[in-house]
């Protein structure tokens, strides 16, 4: 079979210009098509060269690596060694399951793929990475919401996984302090059996009587909030004053009796990967917590 150098040419410029458009897009970087087009013609003239020339040196390793590696700050402007890493590794990955997804349709179409084949695989490829990348990227996001915040009622301590609501802005009205809100389960072994019956009873029951839930346990601070939601009104909650709570995060501790519990009935996560929901308020603390440590440095 006879190839020509412009089909060849014209095949992988092609081919090279949509894995840097994906890679592109998957990064969230500004496609500029001049760079695209450049970056393109030295991916196509490397294997038309590797193809016509043959020398051997160009097929090692560290020639296709350093092309692919050139291709890539030809076609966006990256700075800093960490961003084109993450660039370089975002183009692989794009190129080995487009490779994948090309090979699968070689042999399901008995050796005939088509040059429009090729380009419908490609950008099928592209919607498949769009969703698996838009996936890390929200467990990434997720994982820096993440606390471990340990709480101390009636001189017990425990420890719980906590996940930042920015939503969560509930505070006390007496105090106006935020409102952390808790899963009961997850401290049910510090309210004791008693308490924890008398707060799940007082859910069930709406109009409960709460003067009696607060009077018969005064000495652990109860109180009820009053909050709306998006589905309805004049919702209220048992909430107790900790101790303290300890809110750790990779980099800072922060201690403060600034914060009320709030005793949710139900499960906060539907994953049961966290049992209590922090407040807004808490990331400029951290704030403020992170500008007086480099004040002191």
């Amino acid at each position: 079979m006879v190839y020509y150098v412009e089909y060849v040419f014209a095949e992988n410029f092609l081919i090279d210009f949509i894995l840097l458009f994906i890679t592109g897009k998957l990064i969230k970087r500004i496609i500029v098509y001049k760079r695209l087009v450049a970056s393109s013609l030295i991916g196509a003239m490397y294997v038309v060269l590797v193809a016509y020339v043959g020398k051997d040196f160009m097929t090692y390793f560290i020639v296709k690596f350093s092309v692919s590696v050139l291709m890539i700050m030809v076609a966006f402007d990256s700075k800093g060694i960490l961003t084109n890493i993450r660039v370089i590794l975002c183009f692989y990955i794009t190129s080995l399951i487009m490779v994948g997804i090309i090979s699968a349709l070689y042999y399901l179409t008995y050796d005939r793929v088509t040059v429009n084949a090729i380009v419908i695989s490609l950008f099928a490829g592209y919607i498949a990475l769009h969703f698996f990348f838009k996936e890390i990227r929200a467990r990434i996001e997720r994982n820096g919401y993440m606390r471990t915040v340990t709480i101390s009622i009636g001189g017990k301590s425990k420890p719980l996984r906590a996940f930042i609501d920015t939503g969560n802005e509930l505070t006390d009205p007496m105090t106006g302090k935020p409102v952390m809100v808790v899963n009961i389960e997850s401290i049910r072994d510090m309210l004791g059996e008693v308490l924890y019956g008398n707060i799940i009873d007082f859910y069930k029951d709406k109009d409960g009587n709460y003067e009696t839930l607060l009077n018969e346990n005064n000495n652990l601070n109860l109180k009820i909030i009053r909050y709306n939601t998006i589905s309805s009104k004049d919702e209220m909650m048992v909430c107790v004053t900790p101790d303290e709570i300890e809110i750790k995060s990779n980099d800072s501790s922060i201690v403060t009796d600034g914060a009320v519990i709030g005793i949710y009935p139900k499960k906060i996560s539907r994953k049961e990967d966290y049992d209590a929901l922090l407040f807004n308020k808490i990331l400029e603390w951290e704030k403020e917590r992170n500008n007086e440590l480099v004040k002191s440095c």
